[in-house]
């Protein structure tokens, strides 16, 4: 029995929201329904580099392309397949490109073999993998060249979520401490229901409020099999990669712990995240291993944004 308190906790987690303060009128135009062809002709440049990560034929997440022959990924997608912190075993990670749409069938010249994983940061999960040439002389699709600062502008995603057909999305972030007034009462309001909706009276939400590594939030419809997918800017028309999606919370619901609970889980109630570019390529840079400084300046070669 639920005291009136938490009743009030329960009720008020339906409705809460992360969202930009609301500046329109009532009664405003549908002005908003409009879109831009932009972003639409930016995302569909992005998809070309993006692609669907497998170990041992079983599909994992997304990785996008960058550099002369590289994938970026979340370190978590491809720990199945590593024999140590920094080995991946040959011949069971490959990554496809172009599945746009959700078939049985799979289109060979566009399927790619890892051959070794060739950086690793686990504070910001997050992996350098390299792409091994296809037996048919295929060239490797076209690498992501631009990066930059993550801003409070809209940020496109192009991913497999679902890890299915490539799908799309747009969203706002938010950040600490830069947004506390935003995001803290939004967080302290949900982490007060988790207590009460799942067991074990534990806060779900206690690692958004950890200032490092610097978590990226948003709303979005991308889940499972959406970790490692590339979230970009706008920037002089052409897109520049400011995150990459790690993964959200409460982690109960995305690996389906509580079953009979999941749900019951509301879209509003469940928080996504990625890691801002920026923060990986500061850390690459300030390595004290030349090779991974070479590595940081192949990789991002551009910053825009």
């Amino acid at each position: 029995m639920l005291t009136a308190e938490e009743e009030k906790i329960m009720d008020e987690a339906k409705y809460i929201t992360l969202s930009r303060p609301s500046t329109a009128h009532l009664f405003s135009k549908g002005a908003q329904n409009q879109k831009e062809v932009l972003p639409s002709i930016v995302r569909a440049e992005v998809s070309k580099s993006v692609g669907l990560i497998y170990i041992n034929g079983r599909v994992e997440g997304t990785g996008f392309r960058v550099g002369e022959k590289y994938i970026l990924t979340c370190e978590h997608v491809i720990k199945n397949a590593k024999v140590t912190d920094q080995i991946i075993c040959i011949g069971r990670v490959s990554i496809e490109f172009g599945r746009i749409s959700n078939t049985p069938n799979r289109d060979y010249s566009r399927i790619f073999g890892i051959i070794s994983m060739v950086y690793v940061d686990k504070e910001h999960d997050f992996v350098v993998l390299e792409l091994g040439a296809h037996d048919s002389g295929v060239p490797f699709p076209p690498a992501l060249t631009c990066f930059g600062q993550v801003c409070w502008s809209d940020v496109h995603l192009v991913g497999h979520p679902n890890c299915t057909q490539m799908m799309e999305d747009s969203v706002i972030p938010f950040w600490l401490p830069e947004h506390n007034d935003i995001v803290m009462p939004y967080i302290d309001k949900l982490s007060s229901w988790s207590k009460i909706f799942f067991p074990g009276d534990i806060d779900h939400y206690k690692e958004l409020r950890c200032l490092i590594p610097r978590k990226i939030m948003f709303h979005t419809t991308f889940n499972h099999g959406s970790s490692g997918s590339p979230g970009v800017m706008i920037s002089e028309e052409k897109p520049c990669v400011v995150l990459m999606v790690r993964g959200g919370v409460p982690g109960c619901v995305y690996e389906n712990t509580y079953p009979d609970l999941t749900p019951f889980v509301l879209d509003n109630q469940k928080l996504e995240y990625g890691y801002a570019m920026e923060d990986i390529y500061k850390k690459m840079m300030n390595s004290s291993l030349k090779k991974y400084r070479n590595l940081a300046t192949e990789i991002f070669k551009t910053w825009k944004c």
